[in-house]
């Protein structure tokens, strides 16, 4: 078998686990209706505020930015601890990973300039 092909049987193969351990459970599983099920399940007490509430775009955007430059460390963490191993390609890794955090860099003063991290 070739890669792909590996690829694709293991995909198959997951799709039909999950297709049968539904159908196993749809067809095992008891089926008990009653109106307490339909209600909102909150220690009893009806919801107070509609689950519909807009919330701010900043969250969004530190919480983007947080992942931006979780994946940067996450990225550039094997490549400090490797660095011996990886001199001996000479400056271009050097520069690949330089260019790397320049645009995350530029990234970041972006949002700053445009007053994304700023709380009112």
């Amino acid at each position: 078998m070739t890669g792909f092909e590996c690829i694709a049987l293991y995909l198959a193969m997951s799709v039909i686990a999950v297709l049968g351990m539904y159908i196993i459970s749809v067809m095992l599983g008891p089926l008990r209706p009653k109106p307490n099920k339909q209600t909102p399940y909150e220690c009893g007490v009806p919801l107070l505020d509609p689950s519909t509430k807009r919330y701010d775009v900043k969250y969004y955007v530190v919480g983007v930015l947080f992942l931006v430059f979780d994946l940067e460390t996450v990225l550039i963490y094997p490549l400090a601890s490797r660095f011996k191993e990886f001199a001996h390609y000479g400056w271009g890794a050097f520069f690949e990973v330089f260019i790397f955090v320049a645009i995350l860099v530029a990234g970041l003063v972006y949002a700053i300039a445009r007053g994304a991290i700023e709380w009112d």
